[in-house]
């Protein structure tokens, strides 16, 4: 693990994801502010190097294992069944959804058709917009996480092996919802050497959000909110992106808003390293690319495909052809080769 420290944690790349910590068997790591430290002896056993989504992943590999077959070479944003459009029926998630709702409308219907857990980005009750890693055993409660917070959500890899223990000594799955890099940290999980755990069995579906960064909280709120726009945390009820602005709505219905180039200075230091927009590993992943009520979704796997295509003849998502907006496919294109181009030398094989 010092090694391991050494080249991620110390030189900017590291996530925190909190992988590391979630699966090391001695409890020798713990979760400080700049990442995982080192706080007894080492045993060396290897699991950390295995699932941290900033060393040495081979993506092929996981493809092969995790979405059936390793990516073709005109792939250019990772394996892929299908890419369409798709948006939520279900009037309870339209309700509080942040586009078109088809990631709470999938893992209510996954939860509702389970047995299953969820691992998802909620937010504190007691401090405004302090995102919270939540286990959810019910459709009710996903309504509680809806929404984008645009910062990141510590600790979900320790929930999320929490509960994939949990699901499997119970015969259950979890669903999982991750940024990109938390996608690959519980794709290391699941192909952890260790039978009597049963990682793969007990993790998924996942589903992977588009990202190209996440901003520091405090720089957010602080900096951002209070510091520019003269907003308090708690006035705020939802924010979103479009058309490269990052908008903040209150209650009122007043809306004020900043360009996303002027935020470069509290992008998180560990978003520099990621090549990765549209969680290619994810079994299904979900963006809105700039669609007003819809989302993109794309299609990555069997296990992807089944969950999503159960929740369609649930009557509980309708879809609609890529061709109808043609401008999506280039949009994603430019938006892939832009978190490539600002993360040159990627460390991970494949990507």
């Amino acid at each position: 693990m010092s090694s391991l420290i050494e080249k991620v944690v110390k030189t900017g790349l590291c996530a925190r994801c909190g992988a590391c910590v979630a699966i090391c068997p001695f409890g020798v790591l713990e979760m400080g502010e700049n990442g995982p430290e080192l706080v007894r002896e080492c045993l060396r056993c290897g699991n950390c190097y295995l699932v941290c989504p900033r060393y040495r992943m081979d993506v092929s590999r996981v493809e092969e294992l995790s979405l059936g077959r390793a990516r073709r070479p005109d792939e250019e944003f990772g394996v892929v069944r299908s890419i369409l459009l798709a948006r939520s029926k279900d009037p309870e998630v339209l309700a509080v959804c942040q586009d078109g709702g088809v990631v709470s409308t999938l893992v209510r219907h996954l939860l509702a058709d389970g047995p299953a857990l969820a691992v998802l980005s909620g937010l504190s009750e007691e401090e405004p917009w302090l995102p919270e890693a939540k286990i959810v055993v019910s459709p009710r409660e996903v309504l509680r996480c809806a929404g984008s917070r645009y910062t990141y959500t510590p600790n979900m890899l320790l929930h999320l092996g929490a509960a994939a223990l949990l699901a499997f000594s119970r015969g259950l799955r979890t669903v999982f919802v991750g940024l990109p890099c938390q996608v690959q940290a519980a794709r290391g999980i699941q192909l952890l050497p260790a039978p009597e755990v049963g990682w793969a069995e007990a993790i998924g579906p996942i589903i992977g959000l588009f990202c190209m960064e996440t901003f520091d909280r405090r720089g957010l709120l602080e900096g951002v909110l209070r510091g520019r726009l003269g907003l308090e945390p708690k006035e705020v009820v939802k924010m979103n992106i479009k058309k490269g602005r990052l908008y903040f709505y209150t209650a009122g219905g007043e809306a004020k808003s900043v360009r996303v180039r002027e935020l470069s200075d509290i992008v998180r230091e560990g978003c520099s390293a990621c090549t990765d927009f549209s969680s290619e590993l994810a079994d299904i992943s979900v963006g809105s690319l700039g669609l007003e009520g819809w989302n993109v979704v794309i299609l990555r796997s069997e296990l992807g495909e089944e969950a999503f295509r159960g929740a369609v003849e649930a009557g509980l998502l309708e879809t609609r052809p890529l061709e109808e907006e043609p401008k999506v496919l280039e949009v994603l294109r430019r938006l892939v080769a832009l978190k490539r181009a600002r993360a040159p030398g990627s460390h991970r094989e494949g990507m």
